[in-house]
């Protein structure tokens, strides 16, 4: 009896496929404006990426990325800010828990390269919102 118990138990755990678990991306066109590169980066660097690291270790985020992009008549942007989120859990409260994130690391504001403003040296030409409906496991 208990060996059929075990054989049910194992047959029940290993034939029932695992749920589908879908992610989220938000990925983010940044345009950068009259060459400036260095403000740009100096920016995404010292206040996106702090900010992704922090929601990283807390488990607020999957992943993300920053990836160059060469511009064309097609795309007209730089750079694409990819941020990535286990489930649907996690991306419900993305705006919240980053507003609380920023408010608490960086209280007077963005750090900045220079005197120019966020607005003046990059423009988020495009976002979108990307569900991943299957990946390898």
């Amino acid at each position: 009896m208990k060996a059929l118990f075990t054989l049910f138990f194992f047959f029940a755990v290993f034939t029932v496929p695992a749920q589908d678990v879908k992610g989220y991306s938000v990925i983010d066109f940044v345009r950068i404006k009259d060459s400036n590169t260095k403000e740009a980066l100096y920016f995404y660097e010292n206040n996106w990426k702090l900010y992704r690291d922090i929601a990283l270790q807390k488990g607020y985020i999957k992943s993300y990325q920053l990836v160059r992009v060469q511009p064309s008549l097609t795309t007209p942007y730089h750079l694409l800010l990819i941020t990535e989120y286990s489930d649907s859990a996690q991306f419900a409260v993305r705006e919240e828990r980053f507003n609380a994130l920023i408010k608490e690391v960086r209280p007077d504001g963005p750090k900045l390269l220079n005197h120019l403003k966020p607005a003046e040296f990059r423009e988020t030409v495009n976002a979108i919102i990307t569900e991943t409906l299957w990946q390898p496991r």
